[in-house]
């Protein structure tokens, strides 16, 4: 972990943040830079001050190196600002245990320096440990391990729409059920929970179904021959034919052959229809759930009583929308 940070990257991070060489900074731009570089160059000289005075796992090189880790985000140096917060984190499970709330926080600055390296596997692997975490931290039913989820769950949406993990289509179906069970297990406790927020439920709900929306739809856009059958795909077939036998009599010759079996399209089209099918109940069982928040009301305002409402109707339109298209022949 610990290094020496003066050996410097500050030319290049500075040049990096004015956009220009150093022969053609404007004065302002120039005074401005050489600000940076002090500031920076302070930041650093405080690490190592402390390292040598507390040593390289002292609880207060935490905090120095979370601002010194900062400052290389804002200039974006992404890759030493991952650095310096990794050493962060060390330091943090050292003297705070495996789970603690300031870990989260760092882990929070790493995501945001691995996105700016567009290193996505990264990303995704800091947002697993960062929602790992969280339901370590706080009860399933506490706000703050709701508000992980959310996190989680919208990490999960992104990477997916976006395409940011180049998953094949069954990989992407793994990773939304798998973050719909945690959405699922989550709203199964806020139900059974007295003193649940309506409000905190109503978001699980929403964001189950947008998960199940987006699969409804990848489902009933892919053709049924995508979809793996639940017969086998070939059978054997005794196929006999009369030939000439050496005394001129014909006689009966069979052979095994292998054909398609006629059955096997159709358990394809029926895999397609039964997963359809699934995605569609979940998202009616998500409406159900909205309307009997929205019919409780229990304290909430007009305004989010009119987005449920809105919510509702949406998710309405495109189950029916999606179902229709996914069974139509032409798909077929």
């Amino acid at each position: 972990m610990a290094k020496s940070f003066r050996l410097s990257v500050l030319p290049m991070a500075l040049l990096a943040l004015t956009g220009q060489s150093a022969l053609a900074l404007q004065p302002e731009a120039g005074e401005e830079s050489l600000a940076l570089a002090r500031e920076l160059d302070q930041r650093e000289r405080h690490v190592e001050d402390l390292r040598g005075e507390l040593g390289v796992y002292h609880p207060a090189l935490q905090e120095a190196y979370g601002e010194l880790g900062g400052f290389y985000l804002e200039l974006e140096d992404y890759e030493q600002s991952v650095s310096i917060y990794n050493d962060a984190l060390e330091i943090a499970r050292i003297n705070e245990g495996l789970y603690s709330e300031s870990q989260l926080r760092i882990i929070d600055a790493m995501i945001a320096g691995n996105e700016g390296l567009t290193d996505w596997e990264a990303v995704d692997d800091l947002h697993h440990f960062r929602y790992h975490m969280a339901s370590r931290l706080w009860e399933l039913t506490d706000r703050r391990h709701l508000a992980a989820i959310g996190t989680w769950g919208g990490w999960k949406m992104r990477a997916i729409r976006d395409d940011l993990l180049g998953d094949s289509s069954w990989g992407v179906q793994a990773a939304i059920d798998d973050a719909g069970s945690v959405y699922r297990r989550a709203i199964t406790a806020l139900e059974q929970e007295p003193e649940a927020q309506p409000l905190d439920l109503a978001n699980l709900v929403r964001g189950k179904a947008e998960l199940d929306i987006y699969m409804m739809r990848a489902v009933a856009n892919t053709p049924y021959n995508y979809f793996p059958g639940t017969v086998p795909r070939y059978v054997n077939q005794m196929r006999c034919r009369m030939v000439p036998a050496p005394n001129g009599q014909a006689v009966r010759q069979c052979v095994n052959v292998q054909v398609e079996n006629p059955r096997f399209r159709e358990s394809q089209r029926r895999n397609k229809l039964t997963t359809l099918t699934r995605y569609s109940n979940a998202i009616n069982t998500g409406i159900d759930r909205l309307i009997a928040i929205r019919d409780r009301g229990d304290g909430l305002s007009i305004e989010t009583l009119a987005q449920i409402d809105a919510q509702i109707a949406q998710l309405e339109a495109e189950n029916q929308q999606y179902f229709r298209r996914g069974r139509r022949d032409s798909l077929f």
